[in-house]
């Protein structure tokens, strides 16, 4: 701010859309380029359940998966491919002490990895890895990998 004004600016690096969002000078990111309050970071628990708790807004660009409710059976729930533009990425943090799954949303025969993951089949999220997730398209669905604690890049996953 200077002389009771508030000068606004767009911030943006290499790859980025400059329209992403509306900045203060500080950094702040005030909205995004929907008029939609900032929200790109997230945290889960994997459950047997499609819920709120369990499913990653559509917004979210990093996601953190900090425990299950039950076992390795449990999943986070993609967003519906309708909701999330081509190409966003999602980062999830597999930190859950336990593996779990991920899927997309129920009956909606949307896939991981040209697989239909909407309850038929589900993508092994393991412990301690980082997964990336890219909305390919509505049609395709999403692309999945993965990278170890060491930054290796895991083989590729077919969901089951």
């Amino acid at each position: 701010m200077s002389n009771g004004t508030i000068n606004f600016f767009h911030k943006a690096t290499i790859g980025e859309d400059a329209a992403d969002g509306i900045y203060l000078e500080d950094g702040t990111k005030v909205k995004n380029k929907d008029g939609d309050d900032s929200h790109v970071a997230q945290v889960l628990t994997a459950a047997a359940d499609n819920k709120s708790g369990s499913t990653v807004r559509n917004d979210a660009c990093s996601v953190s998966v900090e425990g299950v409710v039950t076992d390795a059976n449990d999943w986070i729930v993609l967003p519906a491919l309708a909701d999330t533009k081509d190409g966003h990425e999602i980062t999830i943090l597999c930190s859950a002490g336990a593996n779990f799954e991920m899927r997309t949303p129920a009956a909606s025969g949307e896939e991981i990895n040209s697989e239909d993951c909407d309850g038929t089949k589900e993508y092994l999220c393991t412990d301690t890895e980082v997964m990336k997730v890219v909305k390919i398209s509505n049609t395709i669905g999403w692309m999945a990998h993965a990278y170890s604690a060491i930054g290796a890049v895991v083989a590729a996953v077919v969901p089951d």
